[in-house]
């Protein structure tokens, strides 16, 4: 009985002694895979720049950028907008500059602004980063998350706003 039951011992303990090398290898091999690039935050500061001849959608926004990165930020001409009430549903792209005019980030994303009749309206977008300088080469396909608040010059023509940009 005693030899029997030394026997289930053994052989119950190689589960459980291969299960803790599998947790030790693959924390040891996790440590050395590549680490997923810090996430980056922003606030924008905007305003619309009319466009001359005028397009279906005429202008653009750009603005300044400050945080873990300091310098400007492009919104160039979106396209596919959608109108349902109140809403627009829009996809879009982005430029991110330094203060030296290197472009440093490029990304693209859609997302809807809700216009709020006489008062601040509200926009937010999700996206992705498709390029990017060397230096912030290890950000090239992490999330972006855009939202803020815009001001109206007159109806139907955007003024100036301030938001926050995220890269997780």
């Amino acid at each position: 009985m005693k030899t029997r039951m030394k026997k289930l011992i053994s052989i119950s303990t190689i589960p459980v002694l291969a299960l803790a090398l599998l947790l030790v290898l693959g924390t040891v091999m996790a440590d050395n895979a590549a680490k997923p690039a810090p996430s980056l935050r922003f606030t924008t500061d905007y305003w619309w720049v009319r466009e001359n001849p005028p397009a279906p959608f005429p202008g653009h926004w750009e603005g300044t950028i400050s945080g873990d990165i300091d310098g400007y930020i492009i919104w160039p001409g979106g396209g596919g907008m959608r109108f349902a009430g109140q809403t627009s549903h829009y996809v879009g792209s982005f430029e991110i500059y330094d203060l030296a005019d290197n472009l440093i980030l490029v990304g693209e994303g859609a997302g809807s602004t809700t216009v709020r009749h006489g008062r601040d309206s509200i926009w937010r977008s999700n996206g992705i980063v498709t390029g990017s300088s060397d230096e912030f080469a290890d950000w090239i396909g992490c999330r972006v998350h855009q939202d803020g608040h815009f001001t109206w010059a007159a109806p139907g023509v955007p003024e100036a706003g301030y938001g926050t940009f995220r890269v997780n």
